[in-house]
């Protein structure tokens, strides 16, 4: 049922003290308080809290709701009785740094966690109102501090989804240290960004974060239409040293040269499907990446279409490679 519906009836529920009819509200609406783009006064918020103490594995629906400034502290402890909390990202931010400022009562970043399901999501697909909520927005380094204390303190892994974000470096910075405790999606800016810091610090700092990094992104690694020049390239190169369980590798229309593909080449036999189309690899570096190939039969396609290659003999009697 839409929030125009519901807020007046949870209101009538609480000025009445009629705990007896929460749970008959709540057979009639599936069990989902919604109060999406709602102006919330704090009547209302003493409404839902009223409701929330009278309910159990409930879902709570906040998209676009606007609560004044000192209700979220009584509502977040409450959160323990939601199984399912949406929330735009903004809200979102709010809560973060609600939790961050108020551990009154231990605990409440790990309740928060648990009725988003472990996911902070930032992107702007959850917040399609189309309004300013679908620009870019920008998270401060103060963001990414409250966002990986609050990782830190949860026991259970977390989705980390950044589409749509812009962040400062001290902000990027902030995040390596979760980057382990974390599943990321990020744009592919982002991911440079992350790269770019790889080999900040000492040589075991490099490969802390490195392997973090790994982790973070899982099976597949997509960079492509993404320029990489030498140092990114010395950073991916580091990332891939120490990545464990990296499937695939898309570096198409990378605008990849012999020089820089060099520095990659060490950690190639690691991949199974590798995508260097697109670029300008000459014969120099395919007949390297054909010898690779041949010594590591774990690697399973790679594609080398659209480059200056030249010699392509080779290649067209092994069924891994993709070219033409």
């Amino acid at each position: 049922l839409t929030s125009s519906f519901v807020l007046p009836i949870i209101r009538e529920i609480f000025e009445t003290g009629s705990a007896h009819c929460v749970s008959s509200l709540l057979g009639s609406i599936k069990n989902c308080i919604n109060l999406n783009s709602r102006e919330l006064d704090s009547v209302h918020c003493a409404a839902l809290r009223f409701t929330l103490q009278h309910c159990t594995a409930v879902s709570l629906s906040l998209l676009w709701t606007s609560i004044p400034e000192g209700e979220l502290e009584s509502i977040v402890p409450l959160l323990s009785h939601v199984s399912h909390l949406s929330v735009d990202r903004l809200l979102l931010l709010r809560l973060l740094h609600c939790c961050s400022a108020f551990e009154l009562q231990q605990g409440a970043a790990a309740v928060l966690l648990s009725a988003l399901q472990h996911r902070l999501d930032f992107s702007c697909s959850s917040a399609l109102d189309l309004t300013e909520h679908t620009q870019t927005h920008t998270l401060s380094s103060e963001d990414c501090r409250v966002v990986s204390t609050t990782i830190q303190r949860a026991r259970t892994p977390t989705q980390l989804i950044l589409q749509d974000c812009e962040m400062e470096e001290a902000g990027v910075e902030q995040l390596f240290t979760v980057l382990h405790k974390v599943t990321l999606h990020c744009s592919k800016a982002q991911l440079l960004q992350f790269l770019s810091l790889v080999h900040v610090g000492t040589e075991l700092d490099c490969v802390k974060r490195a392997v973090g990094l790994s982790q973070a992104l899982g099976e597949e690694l997509d960079l492509s239409q993404t320029k990489l020049d030498l140092q990114a390239c010395r950073s991916l190169a580091l990332f891939l040293e120490h990545s464990e369980g990296l499937t695939e590798l898309d570096l198409s229309h990378c605008q990849l040269t012999d020089h820089c593909l060099e520095l990659l080449l060490p950690h190639l036999h690691k991949i199974n499907v590798l995508d260097l189309s697109h670029n300008h690899i000459t014969d120099v570096s395919a007949n390297r990446i054909h010898n690779i190939v041949s010594t590591n039969s774990n690697i399973q396609t790679v594609r080398l279409f659209s480059n200056r290659i030249t010699e392509r003999l080779r290649f067209l009697s092994d069924q891994r490679f993709e070219i033409w």
